[in-house]
């Protein structure tokens, strides 16, 4: 005779679940056993799986049993599987039946019920509709029954992971895609987008599935007739309906609610990653047929399972010692053919349902079992499936998140984030950072100076907002940045020198051309939180609507901002074309620049007559997505002068622009007054070389200046164009010419900087000068450790050398006493041209005159511009 280990094997085996198909399960019926046999069989797996083991003789009715299976205390709701953190199945819909059926019992009638109406009320009964809203709002409610029950908590959770699980990803790349034209410039814009989404859906797919249109479907939609929900019918009508039913046929109901609640429990969401697909055990019930009403629930159980095709994942082992004639006998043992063992039954029963149909009855004659001691359960892939489906789960929780903003997240330190292959944002470490080579030396030695502060004395801080990295070689920004930080090192250690108050200077990396100038402004914003001895901001030296977004952000802190070469008059106006009080311009600005154009065309470029405005081509550099400034403010400050009338050439690239260069020179253009950035300086002149007559000229803005130091100092630059210029330091002079430019050439050798924009130095050590007269100030009067630095540095900034100017880099200055205009004046424009030939002159450059920029009266913002040439 065929020999089996042990019964429980085989039991291991139905319980154990398919990880693609799930297959009907038989109702092991143990015939002629001892009592407790079934529980002998079963009860190792208690713990691992959905459970119940119901008492004999506890239950008045099929509907206490189920009460006790699925209601609101029920074993196989309240078991959860240990060391899988699978929730324990819910039965929302075997609920609801049972809470109706109760309604009906004597002793659930209102005391004030109308004489004469019966109870349970009929379904149309007003009365009794009114009294079950108000029941069902009381059982039912999200607030009472979350309070009441902790297993209702479990399970509004449960739902709120669920729904997480699949609508965070997707609101978060949904979020994204919605938001991916400012996700540079706001990073967390589309995360917080994802929050909303992803909330909203939560809670609306947690609604819909708790209590709304996925609840109330399956009532409209189940087999049996006579007991569905009517279109149109409210909860509390259905209610009434099953509260008038035949208890037979409530117990059909019944039965099946529980099976189907089981079956969504254990359902493969083919489209939403559910927690059933990490259960691996099927559910498992011990009945004894010698309670009636557990008999009665196998005689139901096996009606629904004829009536309505439902396979449930749910394995019944009863005991029937009385009776062993069942049906669903598997087969006799034919002649001659070995006995078959429990195993051998069980495949017989699979191979004729495959065929068949469920036939749920399969008797097991007690004298086949085998039971061994000790037994334990091989269940570790169990474990494995359910580890592996919340590995997943946390794999698209975070995968869309961490593909759309890992990148910023890791790789750079606090205060940072990573964008555009560089480490953007506050940081003081300079390996995170990874800053362009040409300003590590800089920065290495401004490290070095705040290391060697004088603790014992207030540390000041100064926040550097520029950009340290690039996303590309060779670009144009790093020159200016490796001044202003020279400028601002080499003052910093003139002022500690002093013994007093001590400067620190902390690092804010807008990244490439100021995309992140906003992100940078916000970790300014929370570092100088509750911290008195913030003083300003330092930098700030392009002309971009990032730029004036991070002014918005720190003029909403009360920081004061002190920029360099920004130049353009829309830069500080971020509050409805109203200036920010706390931004302080070192520069002249586009409007004087514009004006100092206006006057040398009239004037006659060099060996030329005055040009007619209708001769001149001015071109305008737009990029794709509006965010330069610069050109565009200065050609609208030459648009409200004399030369209004001159022909705008708009370009966004070089390929635009060599194309506008060339229509110019065809529609008779005689200057080429270039707006744009040095970037497109090679293109003007090799463009105007080959393509324009000989007569044409280049008229270009400041910002080509140190683009053509470069350019003229290179020997192997042999093709150097004649082009004119505005710039907003003195050329001819060497470096050195006064004693602050002196103390500055001094800093950047002991440094071993190189590639130095001299202007942005000047300028850089100008605005930390502004901000010590102004400590100086503040140091002057009774001030304790209280005082914000930053609000008492931006009201001294404001006619800060009125009364006497301040000696800096770049000459003598002060600033306006205007209430929101903050211009360092008097400021001078130089008028250069190249020199073709060569080595007529330092740098290969010529003078052609120069401008004064200067206040038209005292306390205004209007400026004046004096010019002379020759």
């Amino acid at each position: 005779m065929p020999t089996e280990r042990d019964s429980r094997e085989v039991v291991e085996g139905l319980l154990l679940r398919p990880f693609w198909r799930d297959l009907p399960l038989p109702v092991l019926v143990i015939t002629g056993a001892p009592a407790g046999r079934a529980g002998q069989l079963a009860e190792r797996f208690n713990g691992r799986l959905p459970y119940a083991r119901p008492v004999e003789g506890a239950h008045r009715s099929l509907a206490n049993l189920v009460d006790g299976l699925a209601g609101p205390k029920g074993a196989l709701g309240g078991n959860r599987v240990r060391n899988t953190l699978l929730p324990a199945p819910r039965f929302p819909l075997t609920e609801f039946v049972l809470w109706a059926w109760a309604q009906r019992a004597k002793e659930r009638r209102p005391e004030q019920w109308p004489q004469g109406e019966r109870w349970p009320p009929v379904p149309d009964s007003r009365h009794g509709q009114e009294e079950l809203k108000q029941r069902f709002s009381a059982r039912f409610g999200v607030r009472p029954s979350l309070k009441a029950d902790s297993r209702k908590r479990w399970a509004a959770g449960d739902f709120l992971v669920r729904a997480a699980v699949f609508f965070v990803p997707v609101a978060t790349v949904l979020a994204w895609w919605l938001d991916a034209g400012i996700t540079d410039l706001i990073p967390l814009a589309p995360g917080l987008l994802a929050l909303l989404l992803g909330a909203g859906a939560i809670g609306l797919q947690a609604v819909r599935y708790i209590r709304g249109s996925a609840f109330s479907r399956w009532f409209r939609r189940h087999r049996y007739e006579d007991l569905r929900r009517k279109v149109g019918d409210s909860r509390q009508a259905y209610a009434l309906q099953l509260m008038n039913a035949p208890e037979p046929r409530i117990e059909l109901l019944l039965v099946y609610a529980m099976l189907e609640d089981l079956r969504q429990a254990y359902r493969k969401w083919p489209r939403i990653p559910w927690p059933s697909w990490g259960r691996g055990l099927y559910a498992l019930l011990v009945l004894n047929t010698a309670d009636q009403c557990h008999a009665r629930f196998l005689e139901v159980y096996q009606e629904v399972l004829h009536d309505t095709g439902i396979v449930p994942p749910l394995l019944v082992i009863a005991e029937d010692p009385g009776q062993p004639g069942l049906t669903g006998q598997p087969g006799r043992t034919r002649a001659g053919e070995q006995p078959r063992t429990v195993a051998d039954d069980v495949k017989l029963w699979r191979s004729r349902v495959a065929l068949r149909g469920p036939e749920p009855r399969l008797p097991l004659a007690s004298d086949k079992l085998r039971l061994t001691e000790p037994y334990r359960p091989r269940l570790g892939k169990v474990r494995v499936r359910a580890v592996g489906y919340w590995l997943a789960m946390l794999a698209l929780l975070l995968a869309p998140p961490l593909a759309v903003y890992g990148s910023n997240w890791f790789g750079c330190g606090p205060g940072m984030m990573r964008a555009e292959q560089q480490c953007v944002g506050l940081g003081d470490n300079l390996a995170e950072i990874a800053p362009h080579p040409v300003l590590l030396p800089i920065l290495e030695r401004i490290k070095q100076q705040n290391e060697d502060i004088d603790t014992r004395q207030r540390v000041i801080t100064i926040f550097y907002l520029g950009p340290l990295t690039t996303s590309h070689p060779g670009d144009d920004q790093v020159g200016g940045s490796a001044g202003e930080l020279s400028g601002i090192a080499a003052r910093q250690g003139a002022y500690n020198r002093l013994g007093s108050w001590q400067i620190k200077v902390e690092l804010a990396n807008a990244g490439q051309s100021f995309r992140y100038a906003k992100f940078a402004a916000d970790m300014i914003r929370q570092r100088a939180a509750g911290d008195p001895d913030v003083a300003g901001v330092i930098g700030l030296a392009w002309s971009r609507t990032e730029t004036q977004d991070a002014i918005r952000v720190l003029g909403d802190t009360h920081i004061p901002m002190l920029s360099t070469t920004n130049s353009a008059d829309k830069t500080p106006l971020v509050y409805n074309d109203r200036p920010s009080p706390y931004f302080f311009r070192m520069a002249a600005p586009n409007s004087a620049q514009a004006r100092a154009f206006e006057m040398w065309l009239a004037h006659g470029l060099p060996g030329r007559k005055p040009v007619d405005p209708r001769r001149v081509a001015v071109l305008v550099e737009s990029d794709a997505d509006d965010h330069e400034l610069y050109s565009e403010d200065l050609a609208e400050g030459l648009a409200k002068g004399p030369y209004g009338s001159a022909k705008p050439y708009r370009f966004a690239n070089q390929d635009e622009l060599a194309d506008k260069v060339q229509l110019a020179c065809q529609e008779h253009a005689e200057v080429l007054l270039y707006t744009g950035r040095a970037t497109y300086l090679n293109t003007v002149a090799d463009t105007r070389e080959h393509q324009c007559p000989d007569n044409v000229q280049i008229l270009a803005g400041d910002d080509v200046t140190e683009k053509l130091v470069e350019l003229l100092g290179r020997e192997d630059f042999t093709n150097k164009p004649a082009i004119s210029f505005v710039a907003l330091n003195d050329m001819r002079q060497g470096q050195g010419a006064n004693r602050t430019q002196t103390e500055i050439e001094s800093w950047i050798e002991s440094a071993r900087a190189k590639g130095v924009s001299r202007v942005h130095a000047w300028l850089g050590y100008d605005a930390l000068l502004a901000v010590t007269s102004a400590l100086n100030k503040i140091k002057a009067s009774d001030v304790d450790e209280s005082v914000n630095i930053a609000e008492s540095v931006a009201y001294n900034l404001r006619g800060l050398g009125v009364d006497g100017l301040i000696q800096g880099a770049s000459g003598k200055f002060y600033f306006s006493e205007d209430a929101e205009s903050h211009s360092a004046l008097p400021r001078g424009l130089w008028l250069f041209s190249t020199d073709p030939a060569a080595g007529s002159s330092a740098n290969g450059v010529v003078s052609q005159g120069g401008c004064t920029v200067d206040e038209k009266a005292p306390g205004t913002a209007e400026l004046e511009v004096k010019c002379s040439f020759g």
